[in-house]
């Protein structure tokens, strides 16, 4: 049997089983959520056949993550990892800036990752002097 060719990444078929798998869902669950036979998920997973965009969309929603995620090739995303909608908007708007930009805006985050962990450690020790 030949496989079909789809647009989707070549690293699809493992996106979907770490996302099920991630999620603790069987096939028959995804299968279910999606409305797909729960073969066909394996099929997906094995990369025997290429779900249709509609599906891709409807995979995407159901684990949030973008569609970008599961057409481009690439193992971890950390698009997938951000459940705040408006951060990970904010995240795509910054990473079509320059190069420079990105640079100065890495620079400003991690300023303020750090001024919050010594925050952290000072409201920690005036706990300590409360108690």
């Amino acid at each position: 049997m030949v496989k079909e060719q789809s647009i989707l990444s070549k690293d699809f078929p493992e996106k979907l089983r770490n996302l099920r798998q991630g999620r603790r869902w069987s096939q028959a669950q995804l299968a279910q959520k999606i409305g797909a036979d729960p073969n066909r998920i394996s099929r997906y997973e094995r990369g025997v056949i290429w779900p249709t965009l509609e599906l891709v969309v409807k995979i995407a929603e159901i684990f949030e993550v973008t569609t970008d995620y599961l057409i481009r090739d690439g193992k971890e995303l950390a698009v997938n990892k951000i459940s705040n909608q408006e951060l990970l908007k904010r995240i795509e708007a910054l990473n079509s800036l320059p190069e420079e930009d990105q640079t100065t805006v890495i620079a400003v985050l991690d300023a303020f990752i750090k001024k919050c962990g010594f925050e952290k450690v000072a409201f920690r020790d005036k706990l300590g002097d409360i108690n």
